[in-house]
């Protein structure tokens, strides 16, 4: 066993991390070795990194909102010939899995790039958006007369996105009694007004999707002590929406990476605690060099 797990026999997630670990390299048939033959590729234009080559660390999060998600990349130790490769506006991928079980966990466009030293190391760190075009911006005021229903005001505010809406479906609906004025911000309109409609506005592979908290996209994917769930824990919100007082309940849940796990995405939970379907609100992949983990947000799909 290497020396980090050694070190690491005070986490109370620790055996059920390498026991996890162990079943999932024997169903995917390969071998138990060093961090458990994950596998990481990094690549934009003719640069491609991989874990087996150089040490890098990343948090790439995603959520139910229509912002763009901002990945950070840390790398140590490029050669001066592949930073000057790296470029901004240009397409990077981050792959990760384990075995032959990999898959694209962030598909997006470089923001920022900088390097600087730190002791011995050159570090490094790329900043990444999900969607170059989903920077924030106002919009003009808008004043809709009275009897407007939210529906129609959150449909004119996905369409001013300018991207194609893949699914159009509310909840619930609301009257306004008085005229309704709409400006600022355009991302938190569209926030706002799925809110009162009992939805979740967001973006996934540059399409729009509108629809209630319990509809997803199925992965076919279980998940239990035996696939990688670490953790789990129950959560509960409370969020109040013009007339409408909505109790969201679910899970936060820690794992080994899964690349099927995004926004929408809905998994079948098996465990002591939790047992059922259950959509993906938001979450986060992530690597520090050594542990490979995605966690997320679940509630009952």
């Amino acid at each position: 066993m290497s020396q980090v797990i050694k070190q690491k026999n005070n986490d109370k997630n620790v055996s059920r991390l390498i026991t996890s670990f162990k079943k999932i390299n024997e169903k995917l048939n390969t071998e138990v070795k060093g961090q458990f033959k994950h596998s990481i590729t990094i690549q934009t234009g003719n640069v491609k990194i991989k874990n087996t080559e150089l040490d890098f660390e990343f948090t790439i999060p995603f959520d139910d909102d229509t912002e763009a998600n901002e990945a950070e990349i840390i790398i140590y130790n490029l050669t001066n010939t592949t930073i000057n490769n790296i470029k901004n506006k240009a397409k990077i991928t981050v792959t990760a899995g384990y075995g032959n079980d990999t898959g694209i966990i962030f598909s997006g466009y470089i923001s920022k790039k900088t390097t600087k030293y730190d002791d011995c190391d050159k570090i490094t760190t790329i900043k990444a958006l999900d969607d170059m075009n989903l920077k924030e911006k106002d919009i003009t005021s808008v004043t809709y007369a009275k009897g407007t229903k939210a529906s129609r005001i959150l449909k004119d505010l996905c369409v001013k996105v300018g991207l194609p809406i893949a699914v159009f479906s509310v909840a619930r609906d609301h009257t306004y009694k008085d005229e309704e004025t709409v400006s600022g911000q355009l991302m938190d309109n569209v926030k706002s007004y799925a809110k009162v409609c009992g939805v979740s506005a967001y973006i996934l592979k540059s399409r729009i999707y509108v629809r209630p908290l319990n509809k997803g996209d199925s992965t076919r994917f279980i998940l239990s002590a035996d696939t990688g769930l670490l953790d789990l824990s129950e959560f509960e919100e409370e969020e109040k929406n013009e007339d409408y007082t909505d109790i969201i309940r679910g899970y936060d849940i820690k794992m080994l990476l899964q690349h099927q796990i995004q926004t929408a995405s809905i998994v079948t939970i098996k465990s002591r605690n939790a047992n059922g379907r259950f959509r993906v609100k938001s979450g986060k992949h992530t690597y520090d060099g050594t542990d490979l983990l995605t966690e997320a947000k679940v509630v009952q799909s």
